[in-house]
This record gives C-alpha cells, sequence and structure tokens, in this order.
C-alpha cells in the first residue's frame, strides 16, 4: 500500500490567483475534496487528513478557498463568482491527477459543488457529503439558525471592533454549546480568519448563485448529510425535511450532542459514515 502525505503546494486558478492545497492517503483509492466553510481553512479537517483508517482507504484533498487561509485573497468581488470557484476545484483537482473526486463540505463549503456542477456537469463528481453544510446557495435561509443570522452583520461589517467582537463568537458557535474548544484550535481558527479585508468576507458571504444545475441533477446525484443535534448554524429538521422532499439519492444522519462541526466534534462517526457512502457509491 503506498500512503503519500503532502505539505501542501500552490495551484493557479484561471484568473492567476493562487490557491493551495494539498493531498494524503493512497492515489489509487476514491478521491475525497475537502472544502472548508467561511473565513476558516483546510486545516480543520486535520482529524480526517491525518487518519491512518482513512488514508488506507481515500485519497484526501483538501484546500484553502479563495480569500481564506495560505490562499490568495483578491480584493474585488468579481474574483469570488461561481465561475472563478468552479475554476479553482478544477485547478486543484487537476494538480493531483484526480477526476470525478466526491466532495466534502462544511458550512459555506456546500455552496462549491454546485459551482462546479453549473460549469463542469453533474458527471465531474461522484456525490456531496455535507458536514454542517448545505446543498446550495439559494435554499439557505429555509434551514439558517438564528444563532448565525445574529453574527453575519458583524462577520461583513466594515467596523473592526464589531467585527473583533463578532469573530470569537462566531468560533465559538461553530461547535456544540458543551464542547470545550481547546485553545489552541481556538487560536487556530479564530486566527485564520482574522487577516482578511472586509471585503473579501462580504465577497464570500453576499454571492449569488445559480442553482438551476444542481437542482437538474437532484434526481441522480447522490447526498450525505452529517449533521450535529446541536448545530448553531443550520436547524437539522428543516435541513432533513428540505433534502426529502428535493433530494432523490440522499440519507441524512443527526449525531446527538454535536455542534456544527461534526467532523471535529466526532471525527469517529464522521470518518466511518464518509467511508461508507464512498464505497457505496463507487461500486
Amino acid at each position: 500500500m503506498s500512503i503519500d502525505i503532502s505539505p501542501g503546494q500552490f495551484v493557479t486558478s484561471s484568473d492567476g490567483t493562487k490557491i493551495w492545497a494539498a493531498a494524503s492517503g493512497n492515489p489509487s483509492k476514491p478521491a475525497v475534496v475537502f472544502i472548508h466553510g467561511f473565513a476558516c481553512t483546510a486545516d480543520a479537517f486535520d482529524k480526517q487528513y491525518t487518519n491512518h483508517e482513512m488514508l488506507e482507504n481515500l485519497y484526501i484533498i483538501r484546500y484553502d478557498v479563495r480569500g481564506c487561509g495560505r490562499s490568495d485573497g483578491p480584493l474585488n468581488g468579481e474574483a469570488y463568482s461561481s465561475e472563478i470557484q468552479a475554476d479553482d476545484f478544477k485547478a486543484v483537482v487537476d494538480a493531483f491527477n484526480v477526476t470525478k473526486p466526491f466532495v466534502a463540505t462544511w458550512s459555506l463549503g456546500g455552496i462549491v459543488p454546485p459551482d462546479v456542477i453549473a460549469k463542469y456537469g453533474p458527471n465531474s463528481l461522484s456525490g456531496h457529503i455535507m458536514m454542517g453544510s448545505f446543498p446550495h446557495r439559494n435554499m439557505h435561509s429555509e434551514v439558517v439558525h438564528p444563532v448565525i443570522l445574529g453574527l453575519i452583520p458583524g462577520l461583513m461589517t466594515e467596523d473592526i471592533a464589531l467585527f473583533a467582537k463578532t469573530l470569537p463568537e462566531f468560533v465559538l458557535s461553530c461547535v456544540s454549546p458543551s464542547h470545550k474548544l481547546p485553545y489552541d484550535v481556538y487560536a487556530k481558527w479564530v486566527g485564520g480568519a482574522a487577516p482578511r479585508a472586509p471585503i473579501v468576507r462580504q465577497s464570500m458571504l453576499g454571492r449569488g448563485q445559480d442553482s438551476s444545475a444542481i437542482m437538474a441533477a437532484a434526481s441522480h446525484f447522490p447526498y450525505l448529510a452529517i449533521q450535529g443535534e446541536d448545530d448553531q448554524h443550520l436547524v437539522p429538521p428543516k435541513l432533513e425535511k428540505w433534502m426529502k422532499e428535493h433530494l432523490a439519492k440522499s440519507e441524512f444522519h443527526l449525531l446527538p450532542g454535536v455542534g456544527h462541526a461534526p467532523f471535529y466534534e466526532a471525527p469517529e462517526a464522521t470518518n466511518k459514515l464518509i467511508l461508507e457512502f464512498v464505497k457505496k457509491y463507487s461500486a
């Protein structure tokens, strides 16, 4: 068995933006691209990227979305369009010689797969694993939790003092209120989000999306939702209901005592569900 753990590299997207990406695991196994949420980094997935069973059975790719972490953050709203997001994804998978990967997303990362399908077609992906995530931008208002709604103005503001107050609250809201986030993790998540200019945060949170392509594929495109019962960003019953009504090939798993980051708070259960889903749809 060959397992490769890459320290990461920069790939160049269609507009010249440098995107940081890394791969780990067995290149002969199914590929899963992990996409983090708003103002976070790919380091959020350390418990998947370093897990022996995951590395044996998957080829894991993760990258910092433009405007986040080690990737460039252009200072104009047009640079965060759906088409450009799809190009970033394509540049990453091409760099690792991968075709038709699965995609595992956290939170706002869930709106990248619809961008990819809109530009490259439904056969460009094998399935969408949603970890505290959702299927596309336009349905978010139907499942959004009041806690994160209350934080969004402070995340988009140009008022530095308000942003500084809101950011720690945002990070803590990413886990269950009963979960004690270790200080090193807390500091890393805050630090990953802090340096960016307001235009970057505004462009990431405020961009639009044409969801027609992803909904046209809803009858046959597979979804897995791994959802925390204590999520303060999404309302689990509303997400489950929406999926049952709109996604013919989907499964929903609710994890008790878990918040918005099931891959971090409950890695064993999350990793098991990911492996089962990939095995099911790789046959």
